[in-house]
């Protein structure tokens, strides 16, 4: 199979302005952020070509083509609009993070540009202080007026020179244009760590930067040894795979949360070890805990309005409104209570088993998941005809009768709700994980069986004085009901379920435990005094339908994911509380009900100490099994990755690998192999010695960890062996990777500050027509090992009889073009 790069080239040439026009450019954007404090300062914008087969080609590969066919300014107006609009975005969520976009020497020059950006940034409503333009130094060598900048200023827009260090007019450009940040070239950056010229170089830059009032932004931070040097010379902001990738919208403020709760975690710690501080850093902290908590709750609405549909949202939160505010003023009086109080659930009763019904027709969640819908829908809809025949009994016979057919429809809810929870696909675990899962759900429920006994069967029990007729069957039938309901809960939350049912299962079993609250309630009511429709207790159901109802509309928007929640080693690592709550609430009620019948006299003495005992050490068992899953968590770490690459060893690797094959071979998608070895390696090791052999691994691994998506598997196969495994994709989109990874020569330095060439051989091959991984791996290191007897520096196709072409200089689309992706992200000249 023959890629030949001449084709790819033309090809790309001609689908540019298509994908320009169709929406396939889309903007990436990558954190800046501040060495002071770790906040986020900004985010640059970055342009990518999510191509439909060669998947998401960087800026460097298509720049060219935009500057020959005259569409760079089109290029750069599409930047800045997606720029503004997703800064709008961010604000609206409580993010203010200012965008910097790249421009090119022809918008410098272009004196309309700038009345270009004042119209952009008044379309979109956004201040022009949260707009940055980077301008190159291949930009000084034009003719750029003062009025450009005059223009720009006026507005309040940001200019930022780009790359400074990689060219020649860099002085030139620092002491003639009024800009506003400089940012040092990731070659400036790199060895800034190794080499003492690099750091006496960015040491008077920055200082000199600084007696101009110009901030220094750091390119290319891959290390926290670069990152601590940094700082220690007074740079301003860093920008680098050390703090983040480019990354699509989405990705980008999902990694927004996460700062947001490392930042949160940070300030508790703060809190422990500094109790001390000064009203100014106390009110400055509770300003930031406030913003903190709007921003999550505007989050938090953003994500159900997405999930569960405005519609569903507006008309739950009416029905709630309206039913709360009948129960406060009661119109229609006492005579018309259980006409209005039976009347208020049809509507929602029946919406939420209509959604829950409507979800079960969904043939792509698969057939258990549909199955178990359906019986949720059905025990609703048994629900909703309990109170069809109990609103007939109440306002049409008047009658008080008990028990009724009403009950058996309510009874007969509890028993399909049950297996509906138990029909839920949930991940395989290991012996260990099911005992202590047992174990777990065992406490819970012995802890809710007690509550459930004292308050509602007990005392049922009780009443009974010995006998038992089909009344009192039916009223030890609605306890018994809850611990089914309550089992189910328990099942359904801790056995995990898949990603694309987490959401609305957790919202489902909340209802079911709001559900359970208002049959406890209702118990005790029955047994202590009398029940008539629309008393208080029944809001608590119709809160309870009014969660399963957004649940079932979630999990109607919800795409599907086969894969499933709570990991091992995400529960290893956090041991579930529950179990402890279950404990503390049972002797808690244990105390309150022992203190009611026992003086405080030594009998009671001894109860209260054996009680606080039990909560002591509880608590400490909770503790230490959450340092203990850490550590575990810890130890799982070292034994899976490779500790001079930071790649998963071999032993990890293959079983990653072997989930990756199998999955993608049951669905029939397609998976690639890469082998990658370095070239005469033994030969670096013999002429500069082990450390720099080192170097050549961890720089190695450093470019494959920049060319894996989230879902790519790469690991360290053995000696100067690498391998990357590539799901879901084709040996077109793997030639593109193995191309960027055989590309110019890459340097290190050694220990005596020699620079050190080297290069790679890279083998590809594809899944189809393998019957198993080893078959797979097998095939790619044939591959790789033709392209050795090539020469190296070059990668090779497996297809059974003879491998892929290599990229030659003189290809259109050269190696050197196609390695520029996310190794020079921050050199793209637009985006």
């Amino acid at each position: 199979m023959a890629v030949e790069t001449e084709e790819v080239a033309a090809r790309l040439l001609a689908e540019f302005p298509h994908a320009l026009a169709s929406g396939q450019i889309v903007a990436y954007f990558q954190p800046e952020i501040e060495l002071s404090s770790g906040r986020v300062a900004a985010a640059e914008c970055l342009a990518r070509w999510e191509h439909p087969e060669l998947g998401t080609v960087p800026a460097a590969v298509f720049i060219r083509y935009a500057e020959q066919l005259g569409l760079m300014g089109e290029l750069t107006r599409l930047m800045l609009t997606l720029s503004l609009a997703q800064y709008r975005v961010w604000a609206a969520a409580g993010w203010s993070i200012p965008v910097s976009v790249n421009i090119g020497p022809d918008c410098a020059t272009n004196p309309e540009f700038p009345a270009i950006i004042a119209e952009l940034l008044r379309s979109e409503r956004v201040p022009g202080r949260v707009l940055a333009l980077e301008v190159s130094e291949q930009t000084g060598t034009a003719a750029v007026s003062a009025t450009f900048f005059a223009q720009l200023a006026e507005v309040g827009v940001r200019v930022a020179l780009d790359d400074f260090g990689a060219g020649f007019a860099s002085l030139e450009i620092l002491g003639g244009w009024p800009i506003d940040e400089l940012k040092l070239d990731m070659s400036l950056v790199k060895p800034l760590a190794t080499i003492a010229s690099f750091r006496m170089i960015v040491r008077t830059t920055i200082d000199l930067a600084h007696q101009l009032g110009i901030k220094v932004v750091a390119e290319g931070v891959e290390s926290e040894t670069v990152r601590a040097e940094l700082y220690a010379l007074g740079c301003d902001l860093a920008q680098g795979f050390l703090f983040g990738r480019p990354m699509p919208a989405g990705a980008f403020a999902d990694w927004l949360r996460e700062q947001d709760q490392l930042v949160l975690r940070r300030g508790e710690l703060e809190r422990q070890t500094a109790p001390s501080v000064t009203e100014t850093a106390a009110a400055d902290g509770a300003g930031h805990r406030v913003g903190r908590v709007r921003r999550g709750l505007m989050r938090s609405g953003r994500r159900a309005v997405d999930q569960a549909g405005i519609a569903t949202l507006i008309a739950v939160l009416a029905m709630l409104v309206g039913y709360g505010l009948w129960q406060v003023f009661r119109w229609g009086g006492h005579s018309e209570q259980a006409l209005i109080g039976d009347l208020a659930y049809f509507p929602l009763n029946s919406a939420a088993a209509s959604c829950a019904w409507r979800v079960s027709r969904r043939q792509d969640l698969g057939q258990p998941t549909c199955r178990a819908w359906r019986l949720l829908s059905v025990a609703l809809w048994l629900f909703l005809l309990g109170d069809g025949l109990q609103f007939i009994y109440e306002n049409v016979l008047h009658e008080r009768a008990y028990p009724t057919w009403s009950d058996a429809a309510y009874l007969s809810f509890y028993v399909v709700a049950f297996a509906g929870l138990r029909l839920f696909p949930s991940r395989r675990r290991t012996r260990s994980e099911r005992i202590r899962l047992l174990l777990d759900m065992g406490t819970v429920f012995a802890g809710g069986a007690t509550l459930i006994w004292y308050v509602a069967l007990g005392p049922a029990v009780a009443s009974a004085d010995g006998g038992f007729d089909l009344a009192d069957l039916v009223t030890f039938a609605y306890p018994v009901g809850d611990l089914l309901l309550l089992f189910g809960v328990l099942s359904l939350l801790c056995r995990g379920t898949p990603r694309s049912s987490l959401v609305p299962l957790r919202l489902f079993a909340t209802g079911l435990v709001v559900f359970i609250a208002a049959d406890v309630s209702y118990d005790y009511i029955t047994v202590h005094s009398t029940y008539l429709g629309g008393d208080p207790v029944d809001t608590l159901w119709f809160v309870a339908l009014a969660i399963m109802w957004i649940a079932a509309s979630c999990q109607l928007r919800a795409e599907p994911q086969e894969d499933f929640s709570t990991p091992p080693r995400d529960r290893a690592a956090r041991p579930s509380v529950l179990p402890y709550l279950a404990v503390a609430a049972s002797y808690l009620l244990l105390m309150v009900v022992g203190l009611e019948s026992v003086a405080f006299n030594p009998l009671g003495g001894v109860l209260l100490g054996a009680l606080a005992l039990t909560v002591l050490v509880s608590l400490r068992q909770f503790a230490a099994l959450r340092d203990n899953g850490r550590l575990a968590s810890r130890y799982q770490e070292l034994a899976s990755m490779d500790e001079m690459t930071g790649l998963f060893n071999r032993r990890h690797f293959m079983d990653l690998a072997d989930g990756a094959f199998a999955h993608t071979q049951r669905l029939g998608q397609p998976l690639v192999a890469l082998m990658i070895d370095v070239d005469h390696f033994k030969q670096i090791n013999d002429l500069y010695g082990h450390a720099t052999g080192d170097q050549v691994l961890a720089d190695l691994a450093r470019s494959c960890r920049e060319q894996v998506r989230p879902d790519d598997i790469a690991g360290r196969y053995g000696g100067d062996e690498f391998i990357i495994m590539i799901p879901g994709t084709t040996s077109l989109r793997a030639a593109q990777v193995a191309a960027r990874l055989t590309g110019p020569p890459t340097r290190v330095t050694s220990s005596d500050g020699t620079p050190v060439s080297f290069t790679v051989s890279v083998g590809v091959a594809e899944s189809v027509g393998s019957g198993d991984l080893p078959g797979l791996l097998a095939r790619a290191d044939l591959a790789m090992y033709e392209a050795k007897r090539a020469g190296g520096a070059c990668w090779r196709i497996f297809d059974g009889h003879r491998m892929g072409a290599r990229f030659g200089p003189s290809a259109g689309l050269t190696a050197a073009s196609l390695a520029s992706s996310e190794l020079v992200e921050n050199q793209d000249s637009v985006g």
